[in-house]
């Protein structure tokens, strides 16, 4: 099997901040209420993308507006995160040994720009991605499939011969809508959201990062 690019997620994967991620989806409910747009019932649990679909298919409002909220709600949480983001343990080993085999690497986040680039300067990970897709580049989020499907477009592979890594079920789906292999940390099976359909399922799973070599060293049959 011919693995041309290789995909990560941030959060969790790649590092481990303290985003405090439930309130600041409960901001953005609170100020759409405050805003004259009623979110129903739907959960704070929900990802960001289903919220923001639900009321844009069922209670009409611009996705653009939504969106907008979205960044004001997020940003004070995700520049905290930030400055307390710490490198996960073996990230930078697999990062730095899958470029020097030459695969092309991606970071796929539904973080904001500002936020990766933060995190990036701070622990000194700019080198090591050739292409970042952050949410102000797509119109949908995970676990939609479109950021995965830019990053492979940009990085000129196909969705079958790239290798998407998350340690979410919104990974997950995300990588299977778009057509990749994936592969999960651990920490999925034990999530507060395990996975309930085949479709949730990933293809492997790994208890550390650094067991990612040996998932693309059987996939490509390679001895490094």
């Amino acid at each position: 099997m011919n693995i041309e690019s290789i995909l990560f997620d941030f959060d969790g994967t790649i590092i481990d901040s303290s985003l405090r991620i439930a309130e600041a989806k409960r901001d953005f409910l609170k100020r759409l209420k405050e805003l004259g747009i009623d979110p129903g019932r739907i959960s704070s649990r929900k990802p960001a993308e289903l919220i923001i679909t639900y009321l844009e298919r069922y209670r009409a409002v611009d996705r653009g507006f939504l969106r907008q909220v979205l960044e004001e709600s997020f940003k004070p949480y995700e520049m905290e995160a930030a400055e307390k983001a710490s490198l996960r343990p073996g990230a930078r080993k697999v990062l730095t040994k899958l470029r020097l085999i030459g695969y092309r690497i991606a970071l796929v986040s539904n973080n904001s720009r500002t936020c990766i680039n933060r995190v990036m300067e701070r622990l000194d990970l700019e080198d090591l991605f050739d292409i970042v897709v952050s949410r102000e580049d797509v119109r949908r989020l995970k676990p939609h499939e479109e950021p995965i499907l830019k990053a492979v477009d940009r990085l000129k592979s196909a969705p079958w011969r790239s290798l998407y890594v998350g340690d979410s079920i919104v990974d997950v789906i995300a990588g299977k809508r778009a057509g990749t292999h994936v592969v999960a940390l651990a920490d999925i099976m034990s999530s507060d959201n395990p996975p309930t359909e085949n479709s949730h399922h990933p293809d492997y799973i790994i208890e550390r990062l650094e067991d990612l070599l040996e998932v693309v060293r059987l996939l490509e049959k390679r001895d490094f």
